[in-house]
């Protein structure tokens, strides 16, 4: 019972002797315990397949970057400097190669003096086996082994000759691919041993995000789908190019790789930190809109109108957001009505006026 009516009671109890006064007490009474109903509006419990977007941080990476190292022990004629701009397969650094030059022309003379010898060693055998009766055995058999000899000295040369060419090949490290020299380690004039780092190269055109994303969401990551990646107010929509599936023992993360458009580079540069939202694969559940969704003490509720326009709350657990809807687990079932607009005024009990959507504008415009 309200206080409103205990008070009239009271009224009407201890002005016994006025009955024009009682009747009116009693009348006003009776107005106040008919509340007038509550407008809300009301939507559906659907179910449907939400994709919710997660959110993560992220790092943007270049698609291509290598450590330039030296193929052989030389000196360094010259090193690219950094900010310098390389195409594939142009020079990055270039060596001290006279020496190796002139080993190759000593090996090219040692080849054409085996082949020599062995022409001769062959012409000798034809003399011999041609005049066999003045020659023993023994002798024909030491000229023969000669010739095998100077035969096989003839591939160990041209063996080593490939060798000293593949050397020369390297007295030039051209780029792997078109970049930028972002560090340069070693200067023209130095002597290097053969993997020693002389600069490092970035390709600035291809670049990628690389995001870290709690495990739990590793059963809905796709690849193949597009993703929101913002810095400040600059926007981009980027692939899910590969889902790493290997989570990091410290962090329980795993990695998802976002490719960006070929325009991102004029905005965005390798190293920069990004926010990005991954879309989950759908999975089917009971939605609601947002602004349905009552938050008190006690938790999340939900206010059912049920076929009296009569309100109920309803505990929920609000599981995903995507848009203006979000997932829910609770005492619902697809078709319940629900409030929206006017759901936290709302107490159990309490009688509704639903208010079409002409009423909910003429409502909004009045207030």
């Amino acid at each position: 019972m309200s206080f409103k009516s205990d008070f009239l009671r009271l009224v009407i109890v201890t002005i016994t002797g006025a009955g024009l006064v009682a009747v009116a007490g009693l009348n006003w009474a009776q107005s106040a315990n008919s509340d007038p109903a509550i407008s809300v509006t009301v939507s559906e419990v659907l179910t449907e397949n939400l994709s919710p977007g997660i959110p993560a941080a992220g790092t943007v990476y270049s698609r291509n970057a290598a450590q330039i190292t030296a193929g052989l022990d030389a000196r360094l004629e010259w090193v690219a400097e950094p900010g310098n701009y390389i195409e594939a397969g142009q020079p990055v650094a270039r060596f001290d190669c006279e020496i190796l030059e002139l080993q190759r022309e000593e090996q090219i003379a040692q080849r054409e003096r085996e082949r020599l010898r062995y022409d001769s060693l062959v012409r000798e055998i034809a003399r011999i086996e041609k005049a066999r009766m003045a020659t023993s055995e023994l002798q024909l058999e030491r000229v023969k082994t000669n010739r095998d000899l100077a035969h096989g000295e003839m591939g160990i040369v041209a063996v080593r000759i490939r060798q000293n060419e593949s050397r020369l090949r390297r007295c030039v490290e051209l780029a792997p691919f078109s970049g930028v020299v972002t560090v340069q380690l070693r200067r023209g004039g130095e002597d290097v041993a053969r993997g020693t780092v002389l600069a490092n190269m970035t390709d600035t055109r291809h670049l990628e995000v690389r995001a870290s994303v709690p495990i739990r969401h590793l059963p809905r990551m796709r690849s193949g789908v597009m993703a929101d990646v913002r810095l400040n107010q600059i926007r981009f929509e980027g692939m899910i190019r590969t889902v790493v599936p290997a989570a990091d023992t410290a962090s329980q993360t795993f990695e998802v790789r976002i490719e960006l458009p070929g325009h991102a580079p004029n905005q965005l540069a390798a190293g920069q930190l990004v926010s990005v939202t991954l879309p989950l694969a759908a999975n089917a559940s009971l939605t609601v809109p947002r602004d349905s969704i009552v938050l008190r003490t006690d938790g999340a509720f939900v206010m059912r109108i049920d076929h009296e326009n009569k309100a109920q709350s309803v505990a929920v657990e609000v599981a995903e957001a995507s848009g203006e809807k979000v997932s829910v687990r609770g005492d619902l079932q697809a078709g319940d009505r629900i409030a929206v607009n006017g759901a936290e005024a709302l107490d159990d009990g309490e009688l509704v006026d639903i208010l079409t959507d002409p009423e909910r504008n003429l409502q909004a415009l009045t207030n």
